[in-house]
């Protein structure tokens, strides 16, 4: 993803998908960010537990190497490491059983990745 409208569209199409087929996640979807690529894709919060774990162990395992080029690896790990939104927090209310994306959260995390 290159620029912040295509972003900001990205994570309201997902938002929005979340909305449409609620029933397909668990009860903690979320939005995983991968902060250098800007790739983002609506998870299940088991999915962002095994992700969280699988990116800590790759840190793990660059920081025991030794020498520059493991640095430079583990800082690329680290950058590589993604973000991660509850949908639920992104829900604007429009009604007693209806919600839409909420543009203004969406684009708080949008600020996040450009300034």
């Amino acid at each position: 993803m290159t620029d912040r409208k295509t972003f900001v569209k990205a994570v309201a199409d997902l938002v929005q998908e979340y909305i449409d087929n609620f029933d397909r996640f668990d009860s903690n979807p979320q939005i995983r960010v991968n902060p250098e690529l800007l790739y983002v894709e609506a998870i299940d919060g088991s999915a962002m537990l095994e992700g969280i774990g699988d990116s800590e162990e790759a840190f793990e395992d660059a920081a025991y190497a030794q020498g520059d080029e493991t640095m430079s690896a583990s800082d690329y790990q680290e950058k590589e490491n993604p973000d991660f939104y509850p949908i639920k927090d992104l829900l604007k209310p429009t009604g007693e059983h209806s919600s839409e994306p909420d543009m203004d959260k969406i684009e708080k995390i949008a600020d996040e990745y450009f300034a």
